[in-house]
């Protein structure tokens, strides 16, 4: 589906979402955009970057898409050709958002300056807008990791709790590689030369990247920080792993020592010690009882039983 408006007389915008062949022909035909930018534009699993030919810019911006079902972040596609007259946009449902934002943008350029805007402006500007909400997808990623970590000090039983800390784990890394993605895709589009940005666009492209590479640093610092709530989790599982084994351990070498020694007299052995005796049973008892206890205390006195 293609939406055409005219939000300024410098340049038509158009709304391509969910494309269908009828949309591609459109595309190919009445505004002469290339198949493979297309192809690039589309492609839910693209990579962000530049991408152009003689008379058109593409630029594969990835951005946070919560409700995804393929990643936490998908590629959007923004096409501007070089008489800077056609500003265009690909997008799906999960992406779809991003034409709200460029909508509210352009009610704030209308409203503040009252003049027409130039497209890469709104291009950047949109680019500006989606880069902030990575910090706020980190910042979330942080608040939910903080009552997992709690529940895990809290919960001997805690796989549940575990398995959403690799969920977030996950979503992190798909966050940090479309931010250094996103980061490298403008350091080109600053230097690319098929449509000329002024000092204040490259200026602002260069803020974009600030904004990505704090929101970098913060990602990192969460990654760090969830990976090491899992780390230090698998080193508390190991030890009680291992104490565990201690205590089945010592019930093992304790249990063994009844059965040696009533297997013993349990033989057709003449002459044993206390055989003869009528209370013979509550010695051996006793034999049993003491060696146990021996047992013990020496697994005690050589830090055996120390957890």
């Amino acid at each position: 589906m293609i939406n055409n408006s005219k939000p300024f007389n410098t340049f038509t915008w158009l709304q391509v979402h969910a494309m269908s062949p009828l949309d591609r022909d459109t595309l190919t035909t009445q505004y002469n955009v290339p198949n493979e930018l297309i192809n690039y534009a589309v492609d839910p699993y693209e990579s962000a970057r530049v991408e152009h030919d003689a008379d058109m810019l593409l630029v594969i911006f990835d951005v946070v898409t919560p409700t995804s079902t393929i990643a936490t972040t998908e590629p959007v596609g923004l096409l501007i050709n070089k008489k800077q007259d056609i500003f265009i946009t690909f997008t799906r449902n999960e992406t779809s958002y991003v034409n709200t934002y460029i909508e509210q943008i352009i009610a704030h350029f209308t409203e503040e300056k009252g003049q027409d805007v130039p497209v890469t402006e709104l291009m950047i500007t949109t680019m500006n807008v989606l880069a902030s909400k990575f910090q706020l997808a980190i910042l979330e990623i942080n608040r939910r990791r903080n009552p997992i970590q709690r529940e895990i000090r809290i919960t001997k039983q805690a796989q549940g709790k575990i398995d959403e800390l690799m969920d977030l784990q996950t979503d992190l890394i798909y966050l940090l590689n479309s931010l250094h993605t996103d980061f490298d895709l403008l350091g080109v589009l600053a230097r690319q030369t098929v449509i000329e940005l002024d000092a204040h666009q490259v200026e602002t492209v260069e803020d974009v990247r600030v904004e990505l590479n704090q929101a970098i640093d913060t990602g990192e610092l969460a990654q760090l920080v969830t990976n090491q709530v899992a780390d230090s989790y698998n080193t508390l599982a190991n030890s009680n792993l291992n104490w565990t084994m201690k205590l089945l351990t010592v019930f093992t070498i304790i249990l063994t020592i009844p059965n040696i020694v009533s297997g013993f007299y349990g033989q057709n052995v003449v002459k044993l010690p206390f055989a003869g005796e009528n209370d013979s049973w509550v010695i051996t008892l006793g034999i049993v009882v003491v060696l146990m206890l021996i047992t013990i205390w020496l697994m005690w006195r050589s830090g055996f039983l120390k957890k």
